[in-house]
């Protein structure tokens, strides 16, 4: 089943060195070519150190079964292990063609954690908020999906939202187009919400 990888990591210096750069933009070129997907990164526009990772995968076995013990990725691990600490990858339910909003000055990165039992209406009532989310920020694609490698009891759904600032996607839960998907939070235990902008380390 086609999957995305969503990784976490965090720079241990606040400005990448030229070298850090050219090795993230090869570990880059080389995850694209072994996977058959494009691969971005995501960067923080709030701790500048902090920034994703998001790729495609055919399947989970071919991430973590092949790809992470190849001698390409092992070699450029060791190449960033000393400038880079990984907080967390996993995988979500959501085919990698799907479109992302890549393009959006801002781009949301919501994890919003929801109780087993309560997936299913959490599911519905997205479903039925969707529609006006898209209508308030209709130049970018939503992109959102279910983790599968999770931890614990609880299910994680992860959301990517495009904006024009961060005001604007403060200016959403504000709105009445927001009434509908609002009623999501009734079954979320926790959010985490990121604001991240597409890095090209140049």
């Amino acid at each position: 089943m086609p999957v995305t990888e969503i990784a976490f990591l965090h720079l241990k210096t606040p400005i990448p060195s030229t070298p850090l750069k050219a090795t993230l933009l090869e570990a880059q070129r080389e995850q694209s070519l072994y996977s058959g997907h494009r691969v971005n990164f995501l960067r923080s526009l709030d701790d500048r150190r902090d920034f994703f990772l998001l790729g495609g995968w055919e399947s989970v076995e071919l991430h973590c079964g092949e790809w992470i013990a190849t001698e390409i990725n092992q070699r450029l691990l060791a190449k960033l292990k000393d400038e880079v600490d990984i907080g967390y990858m996993f995988h979500l339910d959501v085919d990698p063609s799907t479109p992302i909003p890549v393009s959006a000055p801002v781009i949301g990165v919501a994890r919003c954690f929801v109780e087993k039992e309560k997936k299913g209406d959490f599911d519905r009532l997205f479903k039925a908020g969707l529609s006006d989310l898209e209508k308030f920020t209709p130049n970018y694609p939503c992109f959102g999906g279910w983790r599968i490698d999770k931890e614990g009891e609880d299910e994680e759904f992860v959301l990517l939202t495009g904006w024009s600032s961060v005001e604007h996607h403060e200016e959403f839960y504000k709105s009445e187009l927001s009434k509908e998907f609002a009623k999501t939070k009734s079954f979320i235990k926790k959010t985490e919400v990121k604001h991240v902008r597409l890095e090209d380390w140049a």
